[in-house]
Parts: structure tokens; sequence; C-alpha cells
């Protein structure tokens, strides 16, 4: 579980990011390669701690985040729903979709009241 649920991060923070794999190697200078990279992210292989530091640095968000021990990526970013949607491995892609197009929807009513 433990490798799943950090690789499913891995993979989310990436992809977020607009990076494939292919990048995060050349980006690392072949620190990290693809195929590895596949491993951690598919919950294959898990990854060491000094690793795990390190794509948190280079991602610039926190270790306790991956680790699933915090609900914000990084330690000084605000907590909101969006990042709590992310950081729950249970939801399918189709239920964070969804959930985040209902909280855009409110955003923009909030946008066009004048309350945001």
């Amino acid at each position: 579980m433990y490798e799943q649920d950090v690789g499913w991060r891995l993979r989310h923070v990436r992809e977020s990011r607009d990076l494939s794999r292919k990048d995060i190697e050349s980006l690392t200078k072949g620190e990290f390669k693809e195929s590895i990279l596949a491993m951690y992210e598919n919950g294959r292989r898990r990854i060491p701690m000094p690793r795990l530091k390190q794509l948190a640095d280079f991602y610039g968000i926190s270790v306790a985040w991956l680790m699933g021990e915090a609900i914000a990526q990084s330690n000084d970013e605000k907590v909101n729903i969006e990042a709590l949607l992310m950081a729950d491995p249970g939801f399918s892609t189709d239920e964070r979709r969804l959930m985040l197009d209902v909280l855009e929807i409110i955003k923009a009513k909030r946008r066009a009241e004048g309350k945001e």
C-alpha cells in the first residue's frame, strides 16, 4: 500500500507539471531513469528515503506529502480542497475530475457575485 500511495503521488505531481518520465530523466541528467521512475510510480518498487527526498526537492514539494502524512504538497502551501482531493488515491480519475469541475463552477459563481 505504501509503495502504491507514494507512487500515485509521484505520478500526480509529475503529470500536474506536464512532464514525462523521459523529461525527468533528462532534467535530472540521468539521476532518475525513466524505467525506475515507472516502477516507483506504479508501486512495483519501494523508493528509498534519500531518493524520495531527492525527488521531493526536484519537484519542490514536501516528503511528508509524498508519504501521505501532509495534506499540502509544500510546507508553506495553503491547504485547499483541491489538495485534499488529490491527496486521496481512493478517488478515481473520473471522480477527481468531476469534483474539480464542480469546484470550478462554484468559483466562477463566486467571481460573478463579487465574492472572490
